[in-house]
């Protein structure tokens, strides 16, 4: 006699062999039972909607894993919308993720720029504040995928390019060029260097307590500091 469930299935009688209903059993060892009192998936609605939803879902994974390894279907299903919605507003998942980068890189320009003030650079390790957009990048450059990392460029929001704007007033006619771009990609390394290493670098000077790692954090941030005052003081 076989297993039986009741799961409120269209296609055949309300108790059916659960090993064979395409509503339920999909999952090993599991029974998934549907009725009809289960609230259908919430599906958004409006294209302005959806567009904002599929965007934000991107730039999420963007964080998470490189784009060559996104698919359309996990952005949608993030999103919480089909994924035909992807080509209808999008055209495509390069569209989606590239419209995504800007997203990010609009957040984390503004935001760095409210943390800057007057400064020329932003404060050393306020990068660990904005995760997602350092995760982006990070993965997007270990893609070797340049053209999605330039688009901060291409849009006049880039950090490192703003900082170099303001590096080059400063240093004219002291420093050759060549020598401002190079001291500036050591310190930007450090603090991307920092950002995604933190917690390896910390266990591998075993930093293991709570009051090592803040003063160890301190003394990071001082190091950071005085690279950036040798550098161009």
């Amino acid at each position: 006699m076989p297993s039986t469930v009741s799961c409120g299935c269209d296609s055949h009688a309300s108790i059916c062999d659960f090993r064979a209903c395409p509503k339920v059993g999909r999952d090993k060892g599991k029974i998934r039972v549907s009725s009809e009192q289960d609230p259908p998936p919430t599906r958004i609605r409006g294209g302005e909607a959806v567009k904002t939803a599929l965007i934000d879902a991107a730039a999420e994974m963007l964080g998470e894993i490189g784009p060559s390894h996104i698919s359309v279907r996990e952005i949608a299903e993030r999103a919480g919308v089909n994924h035909g919605q992807v080509h209808h507003y999008f055209g495509g998942k390069r569209p989606l993720l590239e419209a995504a980068m800007k997203q990010l890189a609009h957040g984390h320009f503004e935001y760095a720029r409210m943390l800057t003030g007057d400064s020329i650079f932003p404060p050393a390790l306020s990068l660990s504040q904005d995760s997602n957009y350092w995760r982006a990048i990070s993965h997007i450059a270990m893609d070797g995928d340049l053209d999605l990392a330039r688009i901060e460029i291409d849009e006049g929001v880039s950090v490192p390019r703003l900082t170099l704007k303001k590096l080059r007033t400063k240093t004219a006619g002291e420093m050759d060029d060549l020598v401002v771009k190079a001291r500036l990609a050591g310190v930007a390394a450090l603090q991307l260097g920092w950002v995604a290493f933190e917690d390896y670098l910390l266990m591998a000077v075993d930093a293991h307590e709570e009051e090592d790692r803040e003063t160890l954090l301190a003394e990071v941030k001082k190091s950071i500091e005085n690279a950036i005052v040798q550098a161009f003081d």
